[in-house]
């Protein structure tokens, strides 16, 4: 009997405890790690959403950046941090090719996380070195037929690495991977002519798109972008089931107490409210996503890993790690 009673005591302040935090938290800064360097897609939004989860949350939101295994290196980290809601990641989409092409991963996202809430999603872009004498996806496969190239990603094992293992599989082109901790280092060597193709996230490619310094072949997306009218879909240049967005979301711990998860989630919907925080999406080509509960935002997210899962499976493609 006593021991009964010790355990309906424990448990009992636990649930206080737990209740606690969330009434509590945050009482000092909350740190969020992202898995690719300054710059790129997933820095620039996740700078966008921090301001608004800052306000939210009345405490500092500050960005810590750990590029490297297709954001598995800062993936890792979160999960292994203490679930105090103290220490978030910023992901999305990487976590699930990861999923999907790696089935020995040192962690398990979809068990390791809370999908806490989505944040915004957009579409992908084929881009090469303004230098290389093509205009389309047709000639730039002719070329790579004729020429050693290579082709930029992100990291080993990301999405973008994958669209090139795809398009060098479907299109019988011998090009070589070269792996980037981001965007940005991709795009400056293709600028300097030091890389010739590469996809990459419309969000960063776009103002070197209209500054003349590199030039879009295609799109991932179903339609054309209205950012760039005359860039055709990669249906359109003859490759269909190239449809690929890039989305990211913010998870936390597993074991993160509930009370704080929603306060998490009530912090993030409030900022995708604010049209002053909305706002900062638009110049980074950047649709808004928006999930009522972390529920539906864990449920889009093993949609997606699946999806992938198929993707991978369907294309025969496989993604060496060096």
């Amino acid at each position: 009997m006593k021991m009964r009673h010790g355990i309906a005591i424990g448990v009992l302040l636990l649930a206080f405890a737990t209740l606690a935090a969330g009434q509590t938290y945050p009482d000092r800064p909350v740190k969020m790690l992202v898995g690719f360097a300054p710059g790129g897609s997933a820095d620039l939004s996740a700078r966008a959403i921090s301001e608004g989860l800052a306000q939210a949350l009345g405490k500092p939101v500050v960005i810590e950046n750990r590029p490297g295994a297709g954001s598995i290196i800062a993936a890792t980290a979160v999960a292994r941090a203490e679930p105090d809601g103290y220490t978030l990641l910023y992901g999305g989409i990487s976590l699930s090719v990861q999923m999907a092409i790696d089935p020995a991963l040192s962690i398990d996202p979809p068990n390791d996380f809370i999908t806490v809430g989505l944040i915004a999603e957009a579409p992908n872009v084929l881009v090469i070195g303004a230098q290389l004498p093509v205009r389309s996806v047709t000639e730039l496969v002719g070329y790579a037929k004729a020429n050693r190239i290579g082709f930029g990603s992100v990291g080993v094992g990301s999405s973008l690495h994958f669209l090139g293992e795809m398009l060098k599989d479907r299109a019988r082109i011998d090009i070589a991977h070269i792996p980037y901790k981001g965007s940005v280092p991709a795009l400056a060597d293709m600028m300097g002519g030091r890389l010739e193709m590469m996809f990459d996230n419309l969000i960063t490619a776009l103002p070197h798109i209209k500054a003349g310094k590199i030039r879009a072949l295609a799109v991932t997306a179903p339609k054309r972008t209205p950012h760039l009218p005359d860039v055709p879909t990669m249906a359109e240049a003859g490759y269909e089931n190239f449809e690929t967005s890039v989305w990211f979301a913010i998870f936390a711990p597993r074991k993160t107490p509930r009370p704080v998860v929603d306060r998490l989630a009530a912090a993030i919907a409030a900022s995708l409210a604010d049209p002053k925080i909305t706002a900062r999406f638009v110049p980074l080509s950047m649709d808004v996503l928006k999930s009522d509960t972390p529920e539906i935002a864990d449920a889009y997210f093993r949609r997606d890993i699946n999806n992938w899962k198929s993707t991978v499976l369907k294309s025969g493609v496989k993604v060496e790690r060096n």
